[in-house]
């Protein structure tokens, strides 16, 4: 466990400090849309970095967990489809909040990002062209092509230190304890991006806690495939494919705010929740592996 907190308040530290730079100075204008995706996507790297520097001077090899396992599994495939479906259901759950409706609009997109009056009509004219399933079915197979392409490598940056690294310095904790650990030190992580407007534009203060508890729920999803599979590779692929197809719930709602809305909502937790659920009774009684009630290592050692 000392391991774990050690990294956890190494990547912390390091990575703030770089934020803090990224936004304040020094000519890198984090704090402007281009500049916070830019930034957003080395500040993914900080996790592998950190952990890096510390096996260095603990020794170790830089595989010693044997979670760099590229050996595709057919769970590989479940993790790739899994956020897609997820978007489906956090729809339809979205669609049931309060001052919510289900509606193919480019008003709520408008709305989230804040895009120029000059802008405006040119969206709502692109939206316009194609039918709300064609624009779907594009965005999804864009965001599958991305998840194991672009955005897996961006990903493995961060699951490198979250599901790799913690996972070995936990191995001997158990399977929810350690999913409360990491979910609360990655969404923890991130408060310096969502202060600068990330993921929760309109609510970036209460944006930090939402995303620990979005953190929480999406890591516990993550870890099991991880330990189903033996490679963190799945993580990265699954984060990577979940941050790509996230975004297409707002398309498809309208009327809301940031507590409710997508899968860093209410609306998305719930989808995760239930998620959650699947995975437990499929682990006890289906697949009966028993990874939600063991340690790490034991399940790696299965």
């Amino acid at each position: 466990m000392k391991k774990a907190i050690r990294f956890s308040l190494a990547v912390c530290l390091f990575s703030w400090a770089m934020a803090a730079v990224a936004h304040w100075g020094f000519g890198m204008g984090a704090n402007t849309p281009t500049g916070l995706m830019v930034f957003s996507t080395i500040y993914m790297f900080f996790p592998m970095l950190t952990a890096l520097v510390l096996q260095a001077i603990d020794k170790e090899k830089f595989n010693h967990t044997g979670l760099v396992n590229f050996k595709i599994k057919w769970s590989w495939l479940v993790a790739w489809l899994l956020p897609v479906a997820m978007v489906f259901i956090c729809i339809l759950i979205n669609g049931m909040m309060p001052g919510v409706s289900l509606q193919y609009n480019a008003e709520q997109l408008i709305s989230q990002y804040h895009i120029p009056e000059d802008q405006q009509d040119l969206v709502r004219e692109q939206f316009g062209k194609l039918p709300a399933w064609v624009m779907m079915g594009l965005i999804l197979i864009s965001g599958l092509t991305m998840g194991v392409s672009v955005n897996a490598i961006a990903s493995f940056g961060e699951e490198f230190g979250w599901r790799n690294y913690l996972v070995g310095a936990l191995r001997e904790v158990k399977f929810w304890k350690a999913s409360l650990f990491i979910g609360i030190v990655w969404g923890i992580w991130h408060f310096p991006l969502i202060l600068m407007g990330h993921n929760y534009p309109n609510e970036p203060y209460w944006g930090v806690l939402l995303m620990v508890v979005m953190c929480i729920l999406l890591g516990v999803i993550e870890l099991y495939f991880v330990l189903k599979s033996k490679s963190m590779i799945v993580a990265a692929i699954m984060h990577g494919t979940f941050n790509a197809v996230a975004g297409v719930v707002i398309y498809f709602t309208l009327g809301g705010n940031d507590f409710l809305n997508g899968m860093p909502g209410l609306a998305g937790f719930i989808t995760m929740a239930l998620t959650i659920l699947g995975i437990r009774i499929y682990d006890k009684y289906i697949a009966k592996e028993g990874i939600c009630s063991q340690t790490l290592g034991a399940s790696l050692e299965r």
